[in-house]
């Protein structure tokens, strides 16, 4: 747990830099100006949602599978409500929005599936 979450916030690191070069040194790219928001809060829910799951790695494989299924389907949920409500209150920065959030989800997906994958392993 504790390489993950060192892992994690490294990841997290390197993703702030790179928006703030991006927001600052190339100003034509739409990068939302909420990024660090968006960069702390998939930061934590990854890091809840990793230690949930970590509790069903010594379980059953299908109790395992059934947990993963339905966290990631709970989050995409809930990231599609986060969405929505901020691109129907922010219509403006809306695109923006949208494709920081895709990015940073992207990221931070990956990287749980490869941390969830290594665990898997051992």
């Amino acid at each position: 747990m504790k390489n993950f979450t060192i892992k994690l916030s490294a990841l997290a690191a390197l993703l702030g830099l790179l928006s703030i070069a991006v927001y600052y040194g190339i100003p034509a790219l739409s990068i939302s100006p909420v990024f660090p928001y968006i960069l702390l809060f998939l930061y934590l829910t990854t890091l809840l949602i990793f230690l949930s799951l970590e509790k069903y790695m010594n379980k059953r494989t299908s109790q395992f599978a059934n947990a993963v299924m339905l966290v990631n389907f709970s989050k995409i949920v809930f990231y599609g409500i986060i969405i929505f409500v901020y691109a129907y209150l922010n219509r403006s920065s809306a695109v923006s929005f949208i494709l920081t959030f895709f990015v940073y989800y992207f990221a931070f997906t990956v990287f749980e599936v490869f941390a969830l994958l290594s665990i898997g392993k051992k």
